[in-house]
């Protein structure tokens, strides 16, 4: 499926136009590719789960990839919008099917690439190219608020249909000018007992704990001894146990591998491991940086040193290693009510979960049904107790 919806330019300007491709169309073209590394490096929020390096082999190796098409938005030689999109989906318990914008387990901002040029002509181009898909309804997840702003307000000029469906704040962390960011948040006796457990744990490994990057300069083999020490700690736990570890599955385990491999090539992996002089790692974290954000995109810790907090001492240590790396916003991936995340994270960063009616006769039914299964689905979680999440991983 390929559609494509042209847009006005001011007088003087390039044409621009809004088009459906087949994956296999954007990868083809040597141009297109450019031009989205491109638009992935400039684009107003940073977004790794989007650039090529991950998205590909999502794409490659995930549940549902084959099915999605990717909304591009701009000229020849320039991209100012990439979002994954899938079509004909039933979500939200709404009887009439939506677009939505595509993710995936491991994919933790919904966020689209925006060109900072982008304007409300582009995104009225690029809601009418995913109506050509034929769905009533277009779904678009935990996306920061400023960009989900952009589009109601292109909705409304297009005579169409929006509602807030949900609205998140997760943990963040803000640079700030002094690295006092554990002080900020912890209290003195709570300070006092991981330094505790810190002395603990170091004798536990031999002396020596520090936190190392292993991909920092890494040869290719040592790459690939880092990443199968993170996944074989991560089965060794309780993720390992309910069959939910990366290792335990051959098409997660193969889009992980092939990601970081990516990630790595380009310089934005860190994958950190807290360490002493004997034994393996008590805790690891994959960190993917992207521009001055850095995101915690996984963390697993070794259960036999559970009762020293050693995710806990591995986040403090990553913050002083971000403060020192002069990256400007490190962002969780966590849910909003992480304890752990929330505990050393003081801000928060606004992701909303917005609907848009892609047409007056089924497309406003839709949104509003979809708005009131959402309230009715928050009002029965409200009487429910979940379980508390685990504290190694966000």
């Amino acid at each position: 499926m390929s559609a494509t919806v042209d847009h006005a330019a001011p007088s003087g300007a390039e044409r621009s136009a809004a088009t459906l491709l087949a994956p296999h169309d954007l990868v083809g073209d040597p141009a297109v590719v450019a031009a989205w590394g491109r638009l992935a490096a400039s684009a107003r929020h940073a977004n790794p789960f989007l650039g090529p390096a991950v998205l590909l082999p999502a794409l490659r190796h995930l549940a549902g990839g084959d099915d999605v098409r990717l909304l591009a938005v701009g000229a020849p030689g320039r991209l100012d919008l990439l979002l994954p999109v899938a079509a004909h989906q039933r979500v939200r318990r709404t009887p009439v099917r939506a677009s939505v914008a595509w993710a995936h387990t491991h994919h933790f901002l919904g966020t689209p690439l925006v060109s900072p040029t982008l304007d409300q002509r582009g995104w009225r181009a690029a809601l009418a190219a995913v109506a050509t898909a034929g769905d009533a309804w277009f779904l678009l997840p935990h996306t920061d608020l400023d960009v989900v702003r952009e589009v109601e307000s292109a909705a409304a000029a297009s005579g169409l249909l929006t509602r807030r469906l949900e609205e998140q704040t997760r943990p963040v962390t803000h640079r700030r000018e002094r690295d006092d960011y554990a002080e900020r948040r912890l209290s003195g006796r709570r300070r006092k007992e991981l330094r505790r457990v810190r002395r603990r744990l170091e004798e536990d490994l031999g002396g020596g704990l520090a936190l190392v990057d292993l991909a920092d300069g890494a040869s290719p083999s040592d790459l690939e001894a880092a990443l199968a020490q993170f996944l074989a700690l991560e089965a060794s736990g309780w993720k390992g146990a309910d069959g939910g570890a990366m290792a335990a599955r051959p098409a997660e385990r193969a889009f992980f591998l092939e990601a970081c491999r990516a990630l790595a090539a380009e310089g934005r992996l860190e994958l950190l491991a807290l360490r002493g002089r004997a034994g393996g790692a008590a805790a690891m974290a994959v960190v993917l940086r992207d521009g001055a954000t850095q995101f915690t995109f996984k963390i697993a810790y070794d259960e036999q040193h559970a009762a020293r907090s050693p995710g806990l001492l591995l986040y403090l240590d990553q913050l002083s290693l971000f403060h020192a790396s002069g990256a400007t916003l490190v962002d969780t991936c966590a849910a909003p009510d992480h304890p752990m995340a929330r505990r050393l994270h003081g801000d928060d960063r606004t992701l909303v979960t917005l609907a848009v009616g892609l047409g007056p006769r089924r497309g406003a039914p839709a949104v509003r049904w979809a708005q009131t299964t959402t309230r009715t689905a928050a009002a029965v979680r409200r009487h429910r107790r979940p379980p508390a999440p685990r504290e190694d991983h966000p």
